[in-house]
Order: structure tokens, then sequence, then C-alpha cells
């Protein structure tokens, strides 16, 4: 496999040198989402000492390839990094456009994901602030965002991967902490997750919700649609797992009419 041309830094960065011979995949998903931005931004951040080396891909996407790092001082990091150039900009726009935190939206689908970024960035600060548990967010820049790596030596699995594995008591406890945090977001937080399923909590020492890109505030005008979304989601999948459920149609109106 062809390797990109990248200069000895971002060499250091991926570790090329080390593992050229042993991990074509990892270099396929590097070359897709690898451009000049990405480059420069990452450069950036191993200056600063927020990442000194990508381990290997958690998860791709549409979107946004998420890798595994260490930092400066050998702690370990999750690092998401956004296509500059991605097929989702019509999805992305519409929600940017419809989130009135958000002023001017530039019409460079570059520019845009930047924004989209900073956005997520700030969505996992205002959910930690409310006592909502997701990765602690690091540090930002253009299409890159730095979070906490939640696992071990291996990523901590998601719901959906982990089910086979879990007791009728533990899906009872995770569909208390799912329907509380939507609560605690939605009451105290005036914010929404909008895509919260089981794909996106991750099951560790405590639950932690994952994919906060398209989260957003009460007032957005997709607010309750989001809401809506997020409780149909977690009630389905949970009473499929013989988990005794809200009502959803109650609990909607619960929460919308708070």
């Amino acid at each position: 496999m062809k390797i990109p041309d990248i200069d000895k830094e971002i060499s250091q960065i991926l570790g090329l040198e080390e593992r050229r011979e042993k991990d074509s995949e990892l270099y396929k998903v590097f070359s897709e989402v690898f451009d000049r931005t990405t480059i420069s931004t990452l450069s950036y951040f191993h200056r600063r000492g927020n990442i000194e080396k990508l381990l290997g891909v958690i998860s791709t996407g549409k979107e946004a390839n998420v890798f595994r790092g260490i930092d400066a001082d050998g702690n370990p990091i999750a690092v998401k990094i956004y296509r500059t150039y991605t097929t989702e900009f019509r999805r992305i726009w519409e929600y940017l456009a419809a989130d009135p935190r958000i002023g001017y939206l530039p019409k460079d689908i570059r520019k845009l994901v930047f924004v989209w970024t900073r956005r997520e960035f700030k969505n996992l600060q205002r959910a930690m602030k409310y006592a909502v548990r997701a990765p602690e967010p690091i540090a930002f820049g253009n299409n890159v965002l730095i979070m906490e790596f939640i696992g071990d030596e291996h990523p901590a699995p998601r719901l959906k991967d982990a089910e086979k594995e879990l007791t009728k008591e533990e899906f009872e406890e995770l569909y208390n902490f799912a329907m509380d945090s939507i609560e605690k977001l939605w009451k105290r937080g005036d914010m929404v997750h909008g895509d919260l399923s089981e794909y996106n909590i991750l099951i560790w020492d405590k639950p932690v919700i994952i994919d906060w890109s398209q989260a957003t505030v009460k007032r957005n005008r997709m607010a309750l649609s989001l809401l809506y979304r997020d409780l149909r989601n977690v009630i389905n999948y949970f009473a499929k797992k013989g988990v005794a459920v809200d009502n959803l149609e109650e609990k909607f109106r619960e929460l919308a009419g708070d």
C-alpha cells in the first residue's frame, strides 16, 4: 500500500517506521483522513504535547475516524478526526443551521467541519457540567478533537457489542442510567443528545455516553424530535431485553411539558 507523503514529525506521531510492514489496514484509514489540514493540526498538537503518538483505530465512520493515542506524558487519549470533505455535508448543515448557539455558517465545507468539531467539544463540556458521564474533552483544533480514552489496553466495548455477556439486572441498571442521563440533560442542562442508542453507550466501570456531535440545546427547533428519538431508541432497545420500561408517549409528554 502506498503511504501518503508526510513529514518526519507526522511519521513519529503515526509510528510509521515501526509498523510500515504490519498494519496496512491502519494506513488505509490514515490515507482517508490525513489531508494537509489534518497533518498541520496534528503537528500543532504534537508540539504542544497533546498528542505523542497514534496507536490504532478505535472506530471508523462516514464523518470521522477515532484513534487511540498517547500524549507526551504517556496518558491514553482518544483522537477524533473529522473528514474535511465529508459526504455528510447536508446533515451537518441542517444540524448547525438549527442550533441557536451557532451564528454565521461558512459555505466552505472544510470550515463547516471546523464548526462541527468545536460544537462537539462544547457539547462534551456541557454534558459533564450536568453530571452526565461522557469522555472528558481535552482540546480541539480545526477538524481534530482530543478526548479522554475510555478503556484499558483495549477500548471499552459498546453496549451493542457487549450485550450477550450482560445479565437482566445489568440491563436494568443500564436502562436506568440511560433514562436518567436523558432527563438530566433535558431538565438541568437544557440539552438533548439526539442519537442515544446501544451503539453510543460504552460499558466501563461506569457507563459512558459517546458521539456528541449532533447534541443540541432545548431552544433548537429540532430538540423535541431529537428528545423523542432518544427516548424511543432507549425504550425500544431495553424492552427487547426484558426490562420493564416506561411508556414512550407518557415519558415524552412528561419531559416535553417540563
